[in-house]
């Protein structure tokens, strides 16, 4: 990701309400969280909503996913698993995985860029309760969302306060991307290593 994705992201959060940033934040997911955080340390939005609304984006969509599990079982996973990438034998693997390491196993679900729809329909079609999967998920989804959150907050501040005295601006967004794209670096090798210790799916 370069400087002129997040500027594109930024502009884009301060010219829409709410609502669009929420749905921007399910659909982008950090960057947008951060974008708009960093538009709230300018004063543009209240950062407690941003905050709420980032954690509401990265609870409902797994919830969505859990709930066609539970209700549909396993027929949507083994119609349309194959273009996931998840064989039969692999939807056997994931459960067996769940039983075994719960939390490993939903922290790789989560953090896997293609791993979360099917495989929290498989979750939610193996009967885990809700409130166990949702104690996961939120575990997992506040810290994320407060990471981020916190992250494009104080860089919006510094960039605030760099901007009205230097002309030093565009250097802090520079150092923004930097950080978010190491942020993410290490937030995909966890859940690789994660993912390699339970003997990949």
């Amino acid at each position: 990701m370069s400087s002129s994705v997040f500027s594109i992201a930024l502009q884009w959060v301060l010219v829409h309400g709410y609502v669009m940033i929420f749905l921007a934040m399910i659909i982008g997911g950090p960057i947008f969280i951060s974008a708009a955080a960093f538009a709230a340390a300018l004063g543009y939005f209240n950062i407690f909503i941003v905050f709420f609304l980032s954690l509401i984006g990265e609870l409902a969509v797994d919830v969505l996913f859990y709930s066609i599990g539970y209700a549909g079982r396993l027929g949507l996973v083994e119609k349309y698993g194959r273009y996931f990438g998840l064989s039969a034998e692999r939807v056997v693997k994931l459960e067996n995985l769940l039983h075994e390491h719960t939390w490993k196993t939903m922290i790789t679900i989560k953090l896997s860029p293609f791993l979360p729809a099917p495989g929290f329909i498989i979750v939610g079609a193996s009967k885990m309760p809700l409130k166990k999967f949702f104690l996961v998920i939120f575990s997992i989804g506040f810290p994320k969302s407060l990471l981020f959150t916190i992250i494009g907050f104080y860089f919006g501040k510094v960039f605030d306060i760099f901007s009205r005295y230097f002309n030093y601006g565009q250097y802090v967004i520079i150092g923004f991307v930097a950080l978010f794209i190491v942020i993410n670096y290490l937030l995909r090798s966890f859940s690789k290593n994660i993912a390699n210790k339970n003997s990949k799916l």
